[in-house]
């Protein structure tokens, strides 16, 4: 803000935002921590307007939605006792579909079996499971840290989660479909997710006919996020409310695209800006005494 004192300053009382970006194939967590970062491949320096920021930031590869769900269902057919046939809980009851081996194992984020048949035909069927679902999502990740250290999740250190966050691209899109974006409580999210989930194919589609083609994942997405911001991140029932699910900053979409051309072509300037006027005060005060005079 440019002050009354002719400078500009950073304004008193605000607080740096965090940034949670889920997109299909990685997940971004970032925010300025309340200690300092013990690991410096963690941290990045920002110098805007004057002002340092130093910040914790992580990108986790194949931890994106599209490439989780598919790790997912890759794990639940090697865990299947048939070969050809796939139950998968976070699906309706009712759901079914075809999926190849080809499309489940083209992707370098999921594990192929030993001996694939890229053209064998798998039966994916719905269970409509929601705690048997959680387990199997939370398979995907690896909670466990090493001694005095604290990390996010599959051991990489993270410092515990300050602040106010925006959860934009696939957390927006998957709780503004649940009608979950206005700052409830976690466990009014907890039995909205356990409701949506329970409920079988029919009725879904009765309910929600135009979202046919995406409504048997939100499930599985919603119980991810969840996952992700609760076990992953080390979210709680304290600093849930810290969340803010928002497709929009200033009228303006939230994206990782918009950061990357901001950040790569400078336009958030290093230094302040010098306040340009066109003339000098008293010129401008001379200028108008003599309109008005003229007019006169």
């Amino acid at each position: 803000q440019y002050s009354f004192a002719e400078k500009w300053e950073h304004p008193r009382d605000t607080e740096v935002l965090g940034a949670l970006d889920l997109g299909g194939a990685s997940t971004q967590i970032t925010f300025q921590p309340g200690v300092p970062i013990e690991d410096k491949n963690t941290s990045v320096f920002f110098r805007l307007y004057g002002t340092n920021y130093l910040l914790y930031t992580h990108s986790y590869l194949c931890y994106g939605q599209t490439q989780a769900l598919k790790r997912l269902l890759a794990a639940l057919h090697q865990d299947s006792p048939s070969h050809q046939q796939i139950l998968h809980p976070c699906y309706p009851k009712g759901y079914q579909e075809n999926v190849s081996m080809a499309d489940l194992y083209n992707s370098p984020c999921v594990h192929a079996p030993s001996t694939p048949k890229p053209a064998q035909v798998l039966t994916v069927m719905g269970t409509g499971d929601p705690t048997v679902c959680t387990t199997s999502i939370q398979k995907l990740f690896n909670f466990s840290c090493g001694a005095n250290r604290t990390c996010g999740f599959d051991g990489v250190y993270q410092p515990p989660v300050r602040g106010q966050f925006f959860a934009f691209a696939g957390f927006y899109y998957t709780f503004h479909f649940l009608n979950l974006t206005h700052q409830q409580s976690l466990s009014h999210v907890n039995s909205t997710v356990q409701t949506f989930c329970s409920k079988n194919w029919t009725e879904l589609v009765e309910t929600f006919p135009q979202q046919k083609g995406y409504l048997h994942t939100y499930c599985s997405v919603a119980i991810y996020i969840l996952t992700l911001l609760l076990d992953g991140y080390k979210f709680n029932e304290h600093t849930w409310s810290s969340i803010h699910f928002s497709r929009q900053a200033a009228n303006t979409d939230i994206g990782w695209t918009l950061g990357f051309m901001l950040n790569f072509t400078n336009m958030i300037p290093t230094e302040a800006l010098e306040h340009v006027k066109g003339h000098q005060p008293s010129l401008w005060a001379g200028a108008v005494s003599f309109i008005v005079l003229a007019i006169v």
